[in-house]
């Protein structure tokens, strides 16, 4: 629905909403003056899109992906396209090699804060940057159950839990704002509030080449509704703080200096601005905002970080 809701303001035509399960299919294209399917080949295959979005089970994914990827047509799939880092980077290897305009979508990177970090460092206002800090909890795994979804809970479906769904964000952040390719140094995880198989928390400190230290929290652990979302840099000239007191914002603090820049009326960011920025680049013959080998290095953070946690990686 998330994404049903952005296209419909897109106003682009809905050709198609396909869910294994019919009454699913049927529930939201009936709620979007769409087609149900139960068979994502026939739906291409009868609607002949200019533009797919896909989801699925995390495990699923490999297959639906090289079934587009075959078919030429531009797609946005929800990350991590897999359950393992061999097999996402098989995917992107296929994507390259096929010229196949396929993007994950990384919405931490449309925020204010992204926007102004990188903006800076490439003017030479933050100066050496020492660490960065990414929190990501939100509340914990019943909703899951509740929307339908239970297989997230599952390592053999999910390939994990809070890390390879949201800290994933986390990683790919860091590598955006840096522009630099981090290693994992440490990494742990918890089971101790659901003790399911999948981790309901992870702390993972990455340090890149230059010696730029990172520390990504995911977790489920938040009580009730809303969730803890947190984003700060600390650099040698300034410090970026990213703030939605009053409205989406980004804290800048240096010496003599304490300001608070926000978003401009209008200002999309986001998953809105993820599919925005794909339908607009596809209509401009420009690549993808976020590339195959975007969604596989993060990827392989992410197994890196299990392996070093003592998680076992499943195989796609």
């Amino acid at each position: 629905p998330n994404y049903l809701r952005i296209l419909q303001n897109e106003h682009v035509d809905i050709l198609g909403v396909h869910a294994p399960d019919a009454a699913v299919a049927a529930k939201w294209a009936g709620e979007y003056g769409s087609t149900p399917y139960t068979d994502y080949r026939v739906m291409i295959e009868k609607t002949k899109p200019e533009f797919v979005v896909a989801l699925g089970r995390h495990v699923a994914m490999p297959a639906e992906f090289r079934f587009l990827v075959e078919t030429g047509i531009p797609f946005l799939m929800e990350k991590p396209w897999g359950i393992d880092d061999k097999t996402v980077n098989e995917l992107a290897d296929l994507a390259e090699a096929k010229q196949a305009w396929a993007a994950v979508p990384m919405p931490s990177r449309y925020s204010l804060f992204a926007e102004t970090a990188v903006d800076m460092r490439q003017r030479g206002e933050l100066g050496t940057i020492s660490h960065m800090l990414f929190r990501f909890n939100q509340p914990g795994v019943q909703r899951y159950v509740d929307l339908g979804s239970p297989w997230m809970l599952s390592k053999a479906d999910a390939g994990g839990g809070a890390l390879i769904n949201l800290g994933i964000h986390g990683f790919d952040l860091f590598r955006y704002i840096t522009a630099e390719e981090p290693q994992v140094v440490s990494a742990v995880t918890s089971h101790a509030i659901y003790k399911r198989e999948v981790e309901d928390y992870a702390h993972v400190t990455l340090r890149s080449s230059s010696g730029v230290v990172f520390l990504n929290e995911a977790g489920y652990t938040f009580p009730g509704t809303g969730g803890d979302q947190e984003r700060k840099l600390s650099a040698q000239k300034v410090f970026l703080r990213a703030t939605t007191v009053g409205g989406e914002g980004v804290q800048i603090v240096g010496p003599g200096r304490d300001e608070t820049r926000r978003a401009p009326e209008g200002y999309l960011s986001g998953w809105p601005r993820v599919v925005n920025e794909c339908l607009n680049r596809i209509g401009r013959a420009e690549p993808p905002p976020a590339t195959a080998r975007d969604c596989a290095r993060a990827v392989s953070l992410i197994c890196e970080a299990y392996r070093m946690a003592g998680e076992t990686v499943a195989r796609s």
